[in-house]
């Protein structure tokens, strides 16, 4: 891996150090394209200078347009490693893990995924009326920038055979709005329920000058009202749709996973090809029998 300026000599040194920990460093593999959470293809990156890449290396946002909050979801993918860390475009060490005992022992962690808190953005609150969260805390969208910039995030790792893996992933400001659904309303039969939204083509209010955005997709998700933290869901990605001569934007719920007389709630996420997804919140009462 390379430095910034860093002297040739000491640039194999292990990246752990604590007492250097503040060096900013910089890797030289290009960015992963948008959609490998969701399972939307995208190419491989290539790493440079004798560094080995990984297989997946992301960083975005994930926006909530139904309660104006945001939030950081950082995710990889390897063969398996024994020490990562992730640093933004300024240098900044934002996270970093070491695999012990038991996981070190047989090879170490192949994949991670981490979400942050999700603070709501005033400027979110402002535009889309959302109903403040007392419980959750308000930052501006300065803030967010000032803490997540823009820019090329450098993922590092070493695996258990001392092999040195680097990527760089890029955060971007291009969020999507959130879908505008249109379908369900009321009690719907359960052998026929449709989740119908409008296609989006512009990113979100608030978050800065209105941009088109370039959508891979959208994810569907469909789960039963009031039974835990991780209740069962019907849970589908579609290609983008809604422009002619593509299909309307809308998934039918399989039967199978209703029941009569239940309710459900329901997210429909659009994907930008930048990896940054918003959320749009639903939710429907299917008829008795």
């Amino acid at each position: 891996m390379r430095g910034s300026g860093s002297d040739p000599s000491k640039l194999r040194q292990p990246f752990f150090d604590p007492c250097r920990s503040h060096v900013p460093y910089r890797t030289s593999a290009a960015a992963l394209a948008a959609g490998l959470a969701v399972g939307i293809a995208a190419p491989s990156a290539r790493a440079q200078d004798g560094d080995e890449s990984f297989k997946v290396a992301k960083i975005i946002f994930e926006t909530n347009a139904s309660a104006c909050d945001l939030g950081i979801q950082i995710l990889f993918d390897t063969e398996g490693i024994v020490r990562g860390r992730v640093r933004d475009p300024k240098g900044r060490l934002i996270y970093n893990f070491t695999a012990r005992s038991g996981l070190r022992a047989i090879g170490g962690q192949t994949e991670g995924f981490l979400e942050s808190v999700e603070p709501q953005i005033q400027e979110l609150l402002d535009l889309l009326e959302c109903d403040p969260d007392d419980e959750v805390e308000v930052l501006t969208l300065r803030d967010i920038r000032k803490t997540f910039p823009a820019g090329k995030y450098a993922f590092e790792a070493i695996m258990a055979d001392g092999t040195e893996l680097a990527d760089e992933a890029r955060l971007t400001y291009r969020i999507p709005a959130g879908p505008a659904l249109v379908e369900p309303n009321g009690a719907r039969d359960p052998n026929n329920t449709v989740i119908q939204w409008e296609p989006v083509t512009t990113t979100i209010p608030g978050i800065g000058p209105e941009r088109s955005v370039n959508i891979v997709g959208y994810q569907v998700i469909v789960y039963e009202d009031g039974v835990g933290e991780a209740p069962p869901e019907f849970n589908v990605v579609v290609p983008t749709c809604g422009a002619d001569p593509l299909p309307a934007c809308e998934v039918t719920v399989s039967p199978q996973f209703l029941k009569p007389g239940t309710a459900y709630l329901y997210e429909v996420l659009a994907i930008e090809r930048s990896g940054n997804q918003t959320i749009t919140e639903g939710s429907f009462q299917t008829a008795e029998e």
